[in-house]
């Protein structure tokens, strides 16, 4: 009984607040956004900002790179021995076979 009233309860609720979701929907034109005009500006046109000399401004200082050595690890052959750690596993694998399934013609034209 008690599950009864719970479920009547629950679907009333439904049906009411289905009731009042009438209307409730906001429209496309008020989300879009209405764009001005572009407008130039004196920085977007001053020559004197776009035609500077940026490599006056930084100094640049050239890296030396050291001499490549080779080093022990580099030519021990301990160190690029590999070793197999993967046990490969004798297995027989069945040939394969045309079942019945395959070639029945009730399952391949439905």
């Amino acid at each position: 009984m008690k599950q009864l009233t719970a479920g009547t309860i629950l679907a009333l609720l439904l049906l009411v607040g289905n009731a009042q979701a009438k209307g409730t929907e906001a429209k496309a034109s008020s989300h879009e956004a209405i764009e001005t005009e572009l407008q130039l500006e004196n920085w977007m046109i001053d020559d004197s900002i776009w035609n500077t000399n940026t490599i006056a401004f930084v100094e640049m200082e050239q890296e030396l790179e050291g001499n490549l050595d080779i080093e022990t690890w580099m030519t021990s052959e301990n160190t690029w021995e590999v070793v197999n750690t993967i046990e490969v596993q004798n297995e027989t694998e069945t040939e394969l076979q045309v079942e019945n399934w395959m070639i029945n013609n009730k399952i391949w034209n439905n």
